[in-house]
């Protein structure tokens, strides 16, 4: 109905100015990217290795069973577990969502 015109959509089918969009130039984010490695590898040699570990241990054992994650998951936080170390542990569990098709 839009590309015949039945809905109006300001911009796309009526109204519409010029010639199509620009295109937008990509930003280069490498030097950001190497920034965020750094500040993780920094963060992962200060913590305590083994209070980390054993958060973590905690939480997948808890993933196991039915006792709420969302505590856990802040305490290996506090620990300075990383997201994907707290995914991965999660994911060791429980497995990846693979769709059927």
């Amino acid at each position: 109905s839009v590309e015949r015109g039945d809905v109006v959509v300001v911009g796309v089918n009526r109204f519409a100015e010029g010639e199509g969009s620009t295109a937008i130039a990509e930003p280069d984010y490498t030097a950001l990217a190497e920034q965020q490695l750094e500040r993780v590898r920094l963060a992962r040699v200060k913590r305590d290795g083994a209070a980390c570990g054993t958060a973590l241990e905690t939480l997948a054992e808890a993933a196991r069973g039915e006792e709420p994650l969302m505590p856990l998951i802040i305490e290996a936080v506090r620990a300075r577990a990383t997201v994907g170390q707290i995914s991965d542990t999660l994911r060791e569990v429980w497995g990846s969502y693979r769709p059927r098709g």
